[in-house]
């Protein structure tokens, strides 16, 4: 299959937007100009109609091909004619000024897409933006439906982790710091210290710089060893100097421990300042899952590394959204098991007896079933039918947080995919913390996130596989043992080690990075280290050719060209100045996993590669606009699979009586047959009934969601601006 460059696609792209917008506009224009003329109610309505028409599909091509700003003002101007279209806002004569100005401006943003100098300013849009975005705020609104109504699920938690405390925040709570400035200490009596206000960003690179001192000890205490062997033939001269030397050492490495940790306690901030974002959410939520929440903090004082509660938003943000979405019931469900109408929500925040910081998220609602967590497990492939009766409880729970495993019904694009929860504990591993679940049936159930106070600098065991040398994270690091061959025993199919009662999985570090040649080993040399790692409560074997010792350093970034290697997460620099990669643990669990998977398990990426064009899959991608349609065609085409076209439900009705496919992906808003009515007559369809349909489209309320799910989607994917994995993967996981 030929595919042409990225850069040459996104060129055409931009052509098929540009004679696409120029008919939109101008179907605007055309528009204002007739409403301008008074028509009768009749014929406004569908001159309204079909500008918010326009505006939609024009909006929704500028997401497409990432015109930001293109698409913020197409969004503003739909949200004006929306609110007219559902007689929310009266159209008035002085409102079709900013209206001209608006299109104007789009058209000019338009012709100068890819010109070096542009005449439409940033300021200038948003001036635009504010001045439609008044019009709907004066806008009378109906009772019962919230001010805050966000366009999509990222962009309403994107707005939330940002937000300032509102009305609902509890006493107490500490107001959070500005991004760029340490809170002041309260006045003082005279002749106490005085306080400053610092820079977050300076006190941060104060800390790097002292972090950057830690390679040059390493380097020093390599140097020593090299001395050492110098005077090993006893040279007096040389032994003294390397006495004086190690005693330097470890002055110096006195003066940058204490440096560091001084530096690390002023980054240390309240958790409430991250709280203080929670009454927001939780309101909101709360609206848009029609659930009434009662909200519970405990705990806001015990203080954390600034670094680590800006890593720990996300997560927090998914696990709150979870308690909400999955865990809590809605009134008439929490009545009928005599619970009170409103859920409650608790976060209690404490610090243990190992100075480190515990989070506790817990509902009381119905709690989560892990017989459903087993049997979505066994359908994506994660474990076997054979190994479910040996999974302890604690082990079926955390099959929540496996890539792939979802009990929800109905896919969307924030939901249903197996995704968030994964991305939960990947975050927390990554800043050296864990996560468990405790659950009761009917009762409610609790995360706990337990978390270093501070991000102390890396330390790593070195450790040698095949040829090549890597950094291990130490506080992983369960215990290291020697392997001999007769240690291994195999179950179905299997390696396990068994360690004090346990089964865990053993495979070769050189296997599962890819770096060994299976032909040439052999068991000479054993008996062969093996660690011990556990990883969010996943334990595994890691049989290695040499440990070679623990050292502290910094961990570097790979850089943007080099960042989804899979399983590094960045290098270190040693002693002698060489570069060792630094294995990412969560990934390199889960890739270990896999490689001790039998074949059955094992997905083969390349498999589609083999297979003839007419033994593809087939997808019919149901599009009105030509440059969304373009951009489907070929993400889908790029993943192996062959793709038809349809500008609208009719056609492609038309489509799916002559041909067979395995899979539609329509959009909403289209002409003749809009995306619901196509799904609903494909599921009353004998022949049709079972086809796995995925709508894509910008529509992105709960009604809508709701209104796919109820006409028989299989799933509901927001176009945001194309995330080809979450596309693609849904595909995988219904064909």
């Amino acid at each position: 299959m030929n595919h042409i460059s990225d850069e040459e696609f996104l060129r055409e792209l931009l052509k098929d937007f540009r004679v696409e917008a120029a008919e939109h506009l101008q179907a605007i224009v055309d528009g204002l100009l007739m409403l301008e003329k008074k028509p009768d109610d009749e014929a406004g309505e569908a001159l309204i109609e079909s500008m918010f028409r326009e505006v939609h599909s024009m909006k929704g091509a500028a997401r497409a091909v990432n015109l930001v700003q293109i698409e913020q003002l197409c969004m503003s101007l739909e949200d004006v004619f929306h609110e007219i279209k559902n007689k929310q806002l009266t159209l008035q004569s002085h409102m079709f000024g900013l209206f001209y100005r608006t299109s104007d401006t789009l058209q000019r943003m338009v012709e100068e897409i890819d010109a070096s100098t542009k005449s439409v300013s940033g300021k200038e849009v948003t001036k635009l933006i504010t001045e439609l975005g008044a019009l709907t705020c004066e806008a009378p609104k109906p009772a019962g439906i919230s001010f805050f109504q966000p366009s999509d699920r990222d962009e309403v938690e994107e707005n939330l982790e940002a937000a300032t405390p509102g009305e609902e925040s509890r006493p107490g709570n500490a107001q959070a710091a500005g991004p760029e400035e340490v809170p002041e200490e309260e006045a003082r009596p005279a002749g106490s210290a005085e306080t400053v206000r610092v820079s977050v960003n300076k006190l941060e690179l104060l800390l790097r710089q002292a972090e950057e001192m830690i390679p040059i000890k390493t380097a020093i205490d390599y140097q020593l060893a090299q001395l050492d062997e110098l005077s090993a033939p006893g040279n007096s001269g040389l032994l003294k100097l390397a006495g004086s030397l190690r005693q330097e050492s470890r002055k110096l490495a006195m003066a940058l421990e204490e440096l560091m940790l001084g530096i690390r306690q002023t980054l240390m901030c309240p958790f409430s300042s991250l709280l203080s974002i929670v009454p927001r959410i939780i309101r909101d939520l709360g609206k848009e899952y029609n659930k009434e929440i009662r909200y519970e903090m405990v705990g806001g004082e015990t203080e954390i590394d600034r670094r680590i509660l800006e890593e720990m938003k996300g997560p927090l943000i998914h696990l709150i959204r979870n308690c909400i979405d999955h865990g809590i019931e809605s009134g008439d469900e929490r009545l009928k098991h005599h619970k009170p109408a409103a859920g409650l929500l608790k976060i209690s925040i404490s610090q243990d007896s190992d100075q480190q910081v515990v989070i506790c998220v817990s509902d009381d609602g119905r709690g989560i079933d892990s017989n459903k967590l087993v049997s979505a497990a066994v359908k994506a492939g994660v474990i076997g039918d054979s190994e479910v009766s040996e999974l302890t409880e604690e082990e079926r729970l955390m099959l929540l947080f496996t890539s792939g495993v979802s009990t929800s019904p109905f896919i969307t694009d924030v939901s249903g995919r197996g995704l968030g929860m994964a991305i939960v504990e990947e975050k927390v591993t990554k800043i050296g913390g864990r996560i468990a679940i405790q659950t009761a049936p009917g009762k409610g159930t609790t995360f706990t996130i337990t978390l270093p106070q501070t991000i102390a600098a890396f330390k790593g065991l070195l450790v040698q596989a095949a040829e090549q040398q890597f950094l291990i994270q130490t506080t992983a690091v369960m215990r290291v043992l020697e392997l001999r061959p007769g240690d291994i025993q195999s179950v179905e199919s299997k390696q396990v080690l068994i360690h004090q009662g346990e089964s865990l999985a053993v495979v070769n570090l050189a296997d599962v990075l890819g770096i060994a040649d299976r032909r040439t080993r052999s068991t000479q040399g054993y008996p062969k280290p093996v660690l011990l790692l556990e990883v969010s409560q996943r334990k595994v074997a890691f049989v290695v050719d040499g440990v070679l010792g623990e050292l502290e350093g910094v961990v570097k970034s790979l850089g943007n060209h080099l960042k989804h290697v899979r399983n590094i997460a960045g290098a270190s620099l040693l002693g002698d100045g060489r570069l060792v990669p630094v294995l990412h643990l969560p990934e390199l669990t889960e890739s270990a996993l896999l490689h001790g998977e039998t074949a059955e398990f094992r997905l083969d990426e390349n498999a589609e590669d083999d297979l003839k064009p007419e033994e593809r899959a087939s997808v019919l991608v149901v599009e009105d606009s030509i440059t969304v349609r373009n951009v489907l065609k070929n993400i889908i085409e790029g993943s192996g699979f062959r793709v038809a076209t349809a500008v609208d439900g009719v056609e492609a009705y038309d489509k799916l009586q002559q041909e067979t496919y395995s899979l539609v992906v329509s959009d909403i808003e289209m002409p003749r047959m809009n995306g619901f009515e196509l799904t609903a007559k494909i599921r009353q369809n004998e022949q049709l009934a079972d086809m796995p349909i995925v709508l894509v489209t910008a529509l992105e309320s709960p009604k809508d969601r709701k209104k796919g799910l109820e006409a028989g989607a299989n799933a509901y994917i927001r176009k945001g601006s194309f995330d080809k994995g979450n596309l693609i993967e849904t595909i995988h996981r219904l064909i």
